[in-house]
């Protein structure tokens, strides 16, 4: 499945970025430090990011090396450029920023919630696909082997159907969020929301298949 996006945590704002665990490895701090610049418009230089209670300083290092995963959360601590210069915030932003707000929170709930139980469905899938089509329970008795197989079919499909059941309600609540005609940022973030819980959807989707097509070779 895709890797869980880290959040990026700054001040209320909440940000998700994707990173799998090669990117992890590969990039190093300063190089995150460009991407929260990009996100957030705090400067590198003013920029103090804090993971697990420390502030980590060398640039040079890969995000890895401090224990970072997939699914972390991260604090950022600075002030956005031209943020001195008082600049009024209106009605509508502050509108559109709770609107983002709503989204987020729903987008990490859903994470929380289901990010363990698809990991678990996929894995669990790929060995029920394995062992059955390898002949690794050759030998096995035929009603012992239908015990077996039926068994691990129900705990597949009640795993996946919680899922997809799960994931429905999710999107459902996500585009019930409205938002006013000028919400640009807002539409971006609930857009990139709803893509991210439609990709694991598709996940399942397809894991489920493979599931369908190992019990196709079985049966021949």
């Amino acid at each position: 499945m895709a890797a869980v996006p880290l959040v990026l945590q700054w001040g209320r704002e909440r940000y998700m970025i994707k990173y799998d665990y090669d990117d992890l490895r590969d990039t190093t701090l300063g190089q995150f430090k460009e991407v929260c610049r990009e996100v957030t418009g705090v400067p590198t230089n003013g920029m103090k990011l804090i993971f697990s209670g420390a502030i980590m300083k060398d640039d040079a290092s890969p995000l890895a090396y401090y224990g970072i995963y997939p699914g972390a959360s991260l604090k950022l601590i600075g002030r956005k450029e031209g943020a001195e210069k008082g600049v009024p915030v209106t009605e509508e932003e502050r509108e559109e920023n709770a609107i983002i707000h709503k989204i987020d929170d729903l987008s990490n709930e859903a994470t929380d919630v289901l990010s363990s139980r698809i990991e678990a469905y996929l894995a669990d899938a790929q060995i029920y696909i394995q062992q059955y089509s390898s002949g690794a329970l050759d030998g096995i008795s035929d009603q012992t082997l239908e015990e077996i197989k039926s068994k691990d079919r129900k705990n597949l499909q009640d795993s996946y159907l919680f899922v997809n059941e799960t994931l429905m309600q999710y999107l459902l609540k996500l585009d019930g969020i409205e938002c006013p005609p000028n919400a640009d940022k807002a539409r971006q973030r609930r857009r990139q929301a709803v893509r991210l819980l439609q990709s694991w959807m598709e996940q399942m989707d397809r894991k489920r298949e493979g599931v369908k097509q190992a019990e196709k070779t079985i049966s021949q």
